[in-house]
């Protein structure tokens, strides 16, 4: 599967690694679920959730485990995220065919959820 990110005239761009808090946050506020709330749901410290949310602490492996039971998000596709992120926000050069697409296996079972995430960020996605 190839993530590209697609711009107004359908034209695909290239795939802009985010944040996995982006992609959380939306979600709580879909679900009317204050960040507050949210903290105490997983059991972590409400700053430190909202550093997560906010970009400036990256996911760990726990609280994405702890994300996906609370609300479902796969803690895969959190991780596959902020590793995608990590490795764009680095300094050492990669190879300008690795920017432009994004490769990533998903279980048949979260397909669906990546499809909704796909829809939300406006990506394409090819399967």
């Amino acid at each position: 599967m190839i993530l590209t990110m697609a711009t107004r005239n359908e034209n695909p761009a290239p795939f802009m690694a985010v944040h996995p808090g982006m992609m959380i946050k939306p979600e709580l506020e879909e679900r009317g679920i204050t960040q507050k709330d949210f903290a105490k749901m997983l059991g972590v410290q409400a700053s430190h959730l909202s550093e997560v949310l906010n970009g400036k602490r990256a996911l760990t492996t726990d609280l994405a485990v702890k994300i996906e039971g609370a609300i479902g998000l796969p803690a895969k596709i959190l991780l596959s995220a902020q590793t995608q992120y990590e490795l764009e926000s680095t300094n050492s050069p990669i190879d300008d065919k690795e920017q432009e697409t994004f490769s990533v296996t998903i279980p048949i079972r979260d397909r669906n959820l990546l499809r909704e995430l796909v829809r939300k960020f406006g990506w394409a996605c090819v399967f």
